[in-house]
């Protein structure tokens, strides 16, 4: 078994557009509940996690804690998107790739497809991964090639094609075929 990577903290908040990007609290859990019960249509063909919906208000303050701690110990960053008090989608910065590599991975609320969120999220979160990780080289988002929007995020930002990956569909909607995008740092 491979060691645990780990990494400096992330900034706790991001502030972009209208949006806050930012760690979850426990007092978050009963919007966080609202805002996927309400997108688990849309959310559940592509979300592996969404089989595991709707989820009580505590069974989300214990994933947010479990989050937490996950943050303090510098292994995986998972963040709400917030417009004001409301959870407009979520968001992260995960480290299970290569060494020298952090992932991207997002959910945009039902009521807020089509308006860019993903991407300006993941601009700044890319931005802010090169920023404050100087060990981080690249940043990639992955997602399944029947996903055409979750797609067209890294495409968007310049992101290239780096390969293909197929694999036992995890989703509903899924393919099997992953493809893997990435953002290298500029030297």
């Amino acid at each position: 078994m491979s060691p645990v990577r780990t990494i400096s903290p992330a900034p706790s908040e991001l502030h972009v557009g209208d949006y806050v990007v930012r760690r979850y609290e426990t007092s978050d859990a009963p919007e966080l509940v609202r805002a996927v019960t309400e997108s688990l249509s849309h959310l559940s063909p592509w979300m592996t996690w969404a089989k595991f919906e709707p989820q009580s208000v505590e069974q989300k303050e214990e994933l947010i804690r479990c989050w937490s701690a996950e943050w303090d110990a510098g292994v995986n960053f998972t963040m709400g998107i917030f417009l004001g008090e409301r959870v407009v989608g979520g968001t992260g910065l995960h480290l299970r790739g290569a060494e020298n590599t952090v992932e991207i991975g997002y959910w945009v609320h039902v009521d807020f497809v089509g308006i860019g969120i993903a991407t300006m999220v993941s601009q700044s979160l890319t931005e802010l991964a090169f920023a404050i990780w100087p060990e981080i080289d690249f940043v990639e988002i992955h997602h399944d090639e029947e996903n055409v929007a979750s797609g067209k995020v890294p495409l968007h930002l310049g992101f290239q094609h780096v390969r293909t990956v197929e694999r036992s569909p995890e989703a509903p909607s899924e393919s099997g075929v992953l493809y893997h995008w990435a953002m290298a740092r500029n030297k």
